[in-house]
Parts: C-alpha cells; sequence; structure tokens
C-alpha cells in the first residue's frame, strides 16, 4: 500500500526508519562504538524487515528475530 502510494503518509514513511535506525544505534554505541554500532543497527533493520516477509505470523517473526540478536550478542 505504501510503495503504491507514498504520498498518503507523507514524510512518515521517511522520517520513522531513519529515526528508528538512530535509536538502534544510540542504544549499541557504547558498547561498539558509533561506525560499528551503524552497522549493526542497518543489518538488524534489514534482518527484520526480511523476517516480515518471511514469516505468517508475529510469533514466527519474534523467534527469528530473538535468533538474529541472539547471534548479535555472541
Amino acid at each position: 500500500m505504501i510503495e503504491a502510494n507514498p504520498g498518503i503518509l507523507g514524510e512518515v514513511v521517511e522520517v520513522l526508519p531513519r529515526r528508528f535506525e538512530e535509536l538502534i544505534t544510540d542504544a549499541i554505541t557504547g558498547a561498539t562504538g558509533r561506525e560499528e554500532a551503524v552497522r549493526i543497527a542497518q543489518t538488524m533493520i534489514s534482518a527484520s524487515t526480511g523476517l516480515t516477509h518471511q514469516v505468517g505470523s508475529r510469533e514466527s517473526y519474534l523467534e527469528r528475530l530473538t535468533v538474529a540478536v541472539g547471534l548479535l550478542l555472541r
């Protein structure tokens, strides 16, 4: 819906993803440094986006995302 009609939500479509990335980056910067935190945040967001297209339920999404976070924490 959003891809077909990007004007419906206005700038929210661009602002929210950037803000989400900033929040994740800020949350992990202390443990990794800013440059690494940016790369990790972008990768986790990509994994999350991919999972939303691969699973059929919220429960499955959360299970798979938990695995991704576990890999990050290793």
